[in-house]
């Protein structure tokens, strides 16, 4: 289909109008204007109502071109004297068609074997609100929409500078909407900027209808559940990502960006570390990494070790463990499986339904289900301790992917607990890890700067440095621009 040989415009109106007829039926949205000019030469006018700006395409157009005859219109093949200077001209229909249908507007006119498309465009959008997802304390209170021209002005507004370019081409054979590749030529790495091209241009789909399709089509390892590419709607993370040299993916139609390459400490980092005070900051890391370690662990070692290793639990501790447990009439991965599988119900009501209703149904239910659960016996008091510390735990994780990992992870866990008791965690664990390893995100280490070791680099990694000692940027990208505030490419 995109192979196809394209039609050229003819010189005859209406052989173009019966081709455009033929490819615009069922189309009520596409507004087509039969004209004559001045001299009584017929012309054609095409928009789509919704995208173009009705009232500038009528005063800058429109109304311009009907009052002028053929001959004061056109000079040399080119059209004159009209108020916008945002003049297209296409020698195919099948372009002026695509054109057409982004927002612009069409005028063919008898005797010309070319169109002429104005980029008159009025969208209806929301306007920028402060993301919901990932909220900041002391940073902007603003977020990507989904425009990406908007997105696009929202970068350049805050890198005033020649150097930030944005390398466009189209997917989807049949949505045909506009990928953006944004970067900071001069800090960037121009290999790793071809390769991520190359990638995206490989895609064959009929639509990207989110930033997540791209990123499960371009990953290096796609069967991984771990996230190889970060996501975020701020665009000041991306403007921070843009200055490392990497490189920002924006998809027409989605508020969220991707970010590329990333690392795996990248998902435990957020725009408020930066804001604050480097020890305040590097604690705030550390806590989530401590709190990603309890959200996969803590109930698959409550498993292991009411099943197998109670001898290691103090005799004041299991005296009421064992009292709480006889009254439980199931093996402790049923209990654990039934009250993590009721958390994960609650979690998906409570986003599913609307805002206030949803945390309702998330507080009150916990509380019902949890008591309730212990009342009838199906649960130890224990147990929903240990349930309730692994939910907040998990809530801790600032990336929206990484959380959904995490909840895999922990599942897993449990299971091989049940199975091999401690030596299944350490199985786990140790599984894990060597995947983490191995993993790469657009060809670069994932697991960089622990390994391969980066000493440099652990400045800005499990812990946040002084921003005074930041003086080199992350090897993750391979910047040719290492130095921070040198001037060149930024």
């Amino acid at each position: 289909m995109e192979n196809s040989p394209k039609t050229k415009i003819s010189a005859s109106l209406k052989e173009n109008i019966n081709i455009l007829n033929n490819k615009l039926v069922d189309c009520p949205d596409i507004i087509r204007r039969h004209v004559y000019l001045q001299d009584k030469r017929e012309a054609y006018f095409i928009y789509v109502e919704g995208l173009a700006d009705l009232d500038l395409v009528e005063r800058d157009f429109i109304n311009p071109i009907v009052s002028s005859d053929f001959q004061h219109l056109f000079i040399d093949a080119h059209i004159q004297n009209l108020p916008t200077s945002r003049i297209t001209y296409y020698y195919d229909i099948d372009s002026m068609v695509t054109d057409v249908l982004t927002g612009t507007t069409m005028f063919i006119v008898d005797g010309m074997n070319f169109a002429i498309c104005t980029a008159l465009r009025k969208y209806d959008q929301r306007t920028i609100t402060e993301p919901v997802v990932e909220k900041s304390v002391k940073g902007p209170h603003e977020g990507f929409i989904e425009p990406i021209h908007t997105n696009m002005a929202i970068l350049r507004r805050k890198v005033k500078n020649t150097n930030l370019k944005f390398k466009t081409l189209q997917l989807g054979t049949v949505t045909k909407q506009t990928i953006a590749i944004a970067y900071i030529e001069g800090i960037c790495n121009p290999d790793l900027l071809n390769t991520l091209y190359n990638k995206l241009k490989s895609i064959n789909t009929d639509g990207v209808l989110a930033a997540g399709y791209i990123e499960q089509f371009i990953s290096d390892s796609p069967n991984s559940p771990f996230p190889q590419f970060r996501n975020t709607e701020r665009p000041d993370t991306a403007v921070a990502a843009l200055l490392e040299g990497k490189f920002v993916i924006i998809t027409e139609g989605t508020p969220v960006v991707l970010i590329a390459p990333a690392s795996f400490f990248a998902f435990f980092q957020a725009f408020d570390d930066y804001s604050t005070h480097w020890i305040f900051g590097s604690l705030t890391r550390l806590l989530r990494i401590f709190a990603m370690i309890i959200a996969v662990t803590l109930p698959a070692l409550y498993v292991a070790i009411t099943t197998f290793h109670y001898y290691i639990v103090p005799l004041s501790l299991l005296v009421p463990l064992a009292e709480s447990r006889a009254r439980v009439p199931f093996p402790p991965i049923v209990e654990v499986l039934i009250m993590e599988f009721t958390i994960e119900l609650l979690r998906e009501a409570s986003i599913r339904l609307p805002t206030y209703v949803g945390t309702s149904i998330g507080v009150v239910g916990g509380i019902i289900i949890g008591q309730a659960a212990v009342q009838a016996g199906i649960v130890s008091d224990l147990l929903i301790i240990v349930v309730a510390i692994t939910a907040i735990a998990s809530f801790v994780a600032p990336n929206y992917d990484m959380g959904y990992v995490i909840r895999l992870l922990r599942f897993i866990a449990t299971i091989l607990s049940a199975i091999f008791g401690i030596v299944g965690i350490i199985i786990f664990a140790t599984s894990v890890f060597s995947h983490l390893v191995i993993l790469e995100s657009l060809g670069q280490p994932y697991f960089q700067p622990i390994i391969p070791t980066k000493l440099k680099d652990l400045k800005d990694s499990i812990i946040r440095a002084p921003i005074s000692l930041l003086k080199e940027r992350p090897d993750m990208a391979k910047p040719i621009n290492k130095k921070r505030g040198d001037g060149n490419g930024g």
